[in-house]
């Protein structure tokens, strides 16, 4: 004779979701309007503990944002620093002539490229932290790191950075914008002094894009040494002798 099924007791039980990394805004890369246009966001951030108090042109901005620019593919960051203003990094590979450069050994031709001058020339903190981090572990949305990927384990004390699939070999270049005239939201002055201006995302877009294009001329011309074009030199032509 046939048992009869039986239904198994699910009550108490249920499927808990995978959450996002705190302060993830997106599971997949999103469109994201900037500086009157719209990039392919990979990854946007909400940091409260960062964002400046009261109204402000800072209302509608994201506290991190990633992407990687289409012209020059190169990874880019925009990052709320502890201040309230933000930052902008860009991301080049270990071929590139500037890979390892810290911050004041870059040419001042690629560094004046950026408002206030290329200060951060680090590489990337989920390969400098690693095993090493000790305490609280770097949480990505603080991070200047990898742009193509999104960690859901944010513990970086696991990291194995030769065989992590989140790790990139990028070193990055970067600049801030509280300089003298800038307004510094979190800065000692408070309000700010008279004449300040708030770099806002549109300005730091702008200048992450600059950076990104003049550090891959540097790709392109190194290329161009390998297979060099020979123009004429403009020597005037040889005149002609007649005998004597």
């Amino acid at each position: 004779m046939a048992r009869k099924l039986t239904q198994r007791k699910t009550a108490g039980k249920h499927v808990t979701k995978a959450t996002l990394p705190d302060g993830l805004l997106n599971a997949a890369p999103v469109p994201y309007q900037v500086a009157d246009t719209s990039i392919t966001a990979l990854q946007v951030y909400h940091n409260p503990d960062r964002r400046p108090s009261g109204d402000g042109p800072w209302n509608n901005e994201a506290d991190k944002v990633s992407w990687v620019d289409n012209e020059t593919g190169l990874g880019c960051i925009m990052l709320r620093q502890k201040n309230g203003t933000i930052s902008g990094y860009v991301g080049v590979s270990p071929e590139h002539p500037l890979f390892g450069f810290e911050a004041d050994a870059v040419p001042v031709g690629v560094s004046n490229t950026v408002h206030g001058g290329v200060t951060y020339g680090k590489a990337c903190e989920v390969n400098r932290f690693e095993r090493r981090a000790h305490g609280k572990p770097r949480q990505e949305r603080y991070t200047v790191c990898h742009t193509t990927w999104v960690r859901t384990v944010q513990d970086y004390r696991t990291v194995q950075t030769t065989e992590d699939e989140f790790h990139e070999d990028l070193w990055w270049l970067g600049f801030d914008t509280d300089h003298p005239g800038d307004f510094v939201p979190g800065g000692r002055y408070g309000e700010g002094r008279k004449g300040d201006v708030y770099r806002d995302q549109s300005f730091v877009y702008a200048n992450c894009i600059e950076l990104a294009r003049k550090l891959k001329s540097m790709i392109e011309k190194g290329s161009n040494r390998d297979n060099p074009i020979r123009e004429p030199l403009g020597l005037p032509a040889p005149s002609e002798r007649h005998g004597e």
